[in-house]
């Protein structure tokens, strides 16, 4: 087997105030985890907020602290420092080669899409995320199972074409792109956050960031490879 991820994502149009950070890391124990959070300080984007927990978060995984104890940990201290006037919505998702496990961990309701052999559902947790879920995290655990692709979004991708009355169907969308050809993780969240931006009418009005995790049954040659595409924009 072999694990596959992509990340694509673009920052609200025309706004200084960007919210949403994700970052990839190796597990201490073999796999990887995928960290997205979105920040708000006052009510208003913050991405101050979104790195300080992203990268706290991430030295906690490293040290060997389970996924929902760094969660909330984390939270609470963000939560503490900032006296309440901090948010953050919290997205992971694990590939745990210890337990052999997908874990999702989230403390907001924004969905999940699976994909298995071409048909694409929105998980159903055996779980309720609580109203107040600001620094309680709920954990989701999932067996490892080759072929299967896992989609998450922040709340931006979710809401893109509202306003126009044109919503985007996320689980449509994605079964449209298996109707030729089994799609890349990478060209499938570039799909993703391309029609999302199309929605909004090409200037996004929130961040928008996309996350695909995939298990494929294609043998490894045991290389571990990652690419990294950031724009520059010219002063």
């Amino acid at each position: 087997m072999e694990l596959q991820a992509a990340i694509s994502k673009v920052d609200q149009f025309s706004s200084s105030e960007q919210g949403d950070k994700v970052e990839i890391i190796e597990r201490p124990r073999g796999g990887i985890s995928i960290i997205m959070a979105e920040g708000k300080l006052g009510g208003r984007h913050s991405r101050t907020i979104a790195m300080k927990a992203v990268h706290s978060i991430m030295s906690l995984i490293a040290s060997g602290l389970h996924d929902g104890a760094a969660s909330r940990i984390v939270l609470s201290n963000i939560i503490e420092e900032h006296k309440g006037k901090a948010q953050v919505n919290l997205n992971i998702i694990s590939c745990d080669l210890e337990s052999q496990s997908i874990v999702i961990t989230k403390n907001n309701t924004t969905p999940v899409v699976t994909v298995f052999e071409g048909i694409a559902e929105y998980l159903r947790f055996d779980g309720i995320i609580d109203a107040d879920h600001s620094s309680s995290p709920s954990v989701f655990q999932f067996e490892i199972e080759e072929g299967r692709d896992f989609i998450l979004v922040s709340d931006g991708i979710l809401q893109a074409g509202a306003q126009y009355e044109q919503p985007l169907d996320l689980r449509v969308l994605v079964e449209s792109l298996f109707e030729d050809d089994e799609p890349t993780v990478q060209a499938m969240a570039d799909a993703i956050l391309t029609q999302a931006i199309s929605q909004d009418l090409g200037r996004p009005r929130d961040d928008m960031t996309v996350t695909v995790l995939r298990i494929s049954p294609s043998p490894t040659n045991n290389i571990r490879r990652e690419y990294v595409h950031f724009p520059i924009n010219e002063p």
